[in-house]
């Protein structure tokens, strides 16, 4: 079984942050172990990477989302 890595994107390598990690559990797979950035998620779904924080602003102000609390 393979190591968790909440330390880095396994597409780019770069940094991830808490968001990185929330928004790509939200988007892609709850119990995900390894994810992406937030630059190669954009990517993924077609849109910009701006696209996909506003996302995060409105799960983040909604409140309903236990994810970005």
């Amino acid at each position: 079984m393979s190591e968790s890595n909440y330390q880095s994107c396994f597409r780019c390598g770069q940094e991830l942050f808490a968001d990185d990690i929330a928004i790509y559990r939200k988007l892609v797979n709850r119990g995900a172990k390894e994810f992406l950035c937030m630059d190669c998620l954009a990517k993924d779904f077609n849109c910009s990477r701006t696209d996909i924080e506003k996302l995060i602003d409105y799960y983040r102000k909604s409140g309903m989302c236990t994810l970005f609390c």
